[in-house]
């Protein structure tokens, strides 16, 4: 009996223009679900046969449960967090009031990161970040939400947490993709996903994924 292995939750984290979405352009289009809540035109030749670009975070959430349906998808892009979570205050502001705007925008916050780690297939979110100070008084980048519940807190429903970042070399834009932390950052991702000393790859979530997915398959 061959044992059905768990998928993965990966968050790709970093601010608008350091390469998320353009992270995306090998993917496979013939089964990658590709969800566009940012809407916006993709920066490559769009050839993805499961796309959409849902109006609001109702629609996303049901657009994962269609997809994680679908046999012909086997990996599904959500992009971004940062919009389902900008769409879902919208909706607790023009519905709720006082309190209970935070707590309607915190419980389907909740209700999203629950499916995402529940979801039967490996799945890619993309999200903005935030300087957050903690305790101690150390200041580090994470995953941008607006209400305390959740500040900080959002990493710990993905296995894999990656950041993609820019450099100039020799005058060039650089993309890279940081797959653990640099003291800054709540980068993280398995061991057993990294060549040795490895603290970053090229600016290409597909060939990391084949990756994984080449390491778990040789160990089932």
């Amino acid at each position: 009996m061959i044992k059905k292995r768990t998928p993965y939750q990966i968050i790709l984290v970093g601010m608008s223009g350091r390469g998320k979405t353009m992270a995306f352009r090998n993917m496979n289009h013939k089964t990658c679900g590709f969800i566009n809540l940012e809407s916006k035109p993709l920066p490559f030749i769009n050839e993805f046969e499961h796309y959409c670009t849902p109006s609001n975070w109702q629609e996303t959430y049901q657009k994962l449960i269609e997809y994680a349906k679908n046999d012909n998808i086997t990996e599904v892009i959500l992009d971004s967090f940062s919009a389902y979570t900008d769409s879902l205050l919208k909706t607790a502001r023009e519905t709720k009031r006082g309190f209970d705007i935070w707590s309607f925008y915190n419980e389907e916050i909740g209700k999203l990161l629950y499916i995402i780690k529940k979801y039967p297939k490996d799945i890619i979110t993309t999200a903005h970040y935030e300087w957050i100070e903690d305790e101690g008084g150390a200041v580090e980048k994470r995953i941008m939400v607006k209400a305390k519940e959740w500040k900080g807190m959002v990493e710990k429903d993905f296995t894999i947490v990656n950041y993609a970042d820019l450099r100039l070399v020799d005058g060039k834009r650089h993309y890279y993709i940081q797959l653990n932390s640099d003291g800054k950052s709540s980068a993280k991702t398995p061991p057993m996903f990294l060549l040795e000393d490895e603290n970053e790859i090229e600016n290409d979530m597909n060939m990391f994924l084949e990756r994984m997915r080449e390491i778990l398959d040789k160990n089932k």
